[in-house]
């Protein structure tokens, strides 16, 4: 198993951090359902303090992630047929992985709350800004119903290309 890409299969790094960034962000973009369920045995001041965590996580690893496809941009094509389609795609998913972040940390500030990471203080709470927080709230939103769209895409098309087209595609991001 290399680390790195190669010709027509991700290296275990760009495979980990696939998985593990989609099972996070499946996590926090289903996060307000499983808060409700939560609520009565966590308060919203620590449940905010493990999404803001996540989040922040999620968004370094994207830079991670983005630096390290940068790094592997030659070893691994798509398909000629399905290039551009592709790039597109992957544009839009790191868009939405990069300002969805962004938005909920201009949520945390415009509110006045203390930003933390895993208990670490990023940003100390500070007056609140009605007009960030609500943008940051409304934007975020936005971005949360677009990402859900744009992974929906993401795995139909990754299935269209394995079982309709019969590229056999998804075996480039499986872990055999």
């Amino acid at each position: 198993m290399t680390m790195m890409d190669a010709g027509s299969r991700y290296g275990a790094v760009s495979r980990a951090l696939h998985w593990i960034m989609a099972v996070l962000l499946l996590a926090m973009l289903g996060s307000e359902v499983w808060f409700e369920a939560l609520e009565d045995s966590l308060s919203e001041a620590s449940l905010m303090a493990w999404h803001q965590s996540v989040g922040l996580a999620l968004f370094a690893l994207v830079v991670f992630r983005g630096l390290w496809r940068w790094l592997n941009r030659s070893r691994l094509t798509a398909p000629a047929h399905w290039a551009t389609m592709a790039k597109w795609g992957h544009f839009a998913l790191y868009a939405l992985m990069i300002l969805m972040p962004l938005s909920g940390l201009a949520t945390a500030l415009g509110e006045g709350d203390t930003v933390t990471f895993f208990g670490w203080t990023v940003f100390a709470s500070g007056p609140e800004v009605a007009w960030l927080e609500d943008s940051g709230e409304d934007i975020h939103e936005v971005l949360a119903n677009v990402l859900w769209l744009m992974i929906g895409l993401h795995v139909t098309a990754a299935l269209a290309h394995q079982y309709l087209l019969g590229d056999r595609i998804m075996k480039r991001m499986a872990g055999s």
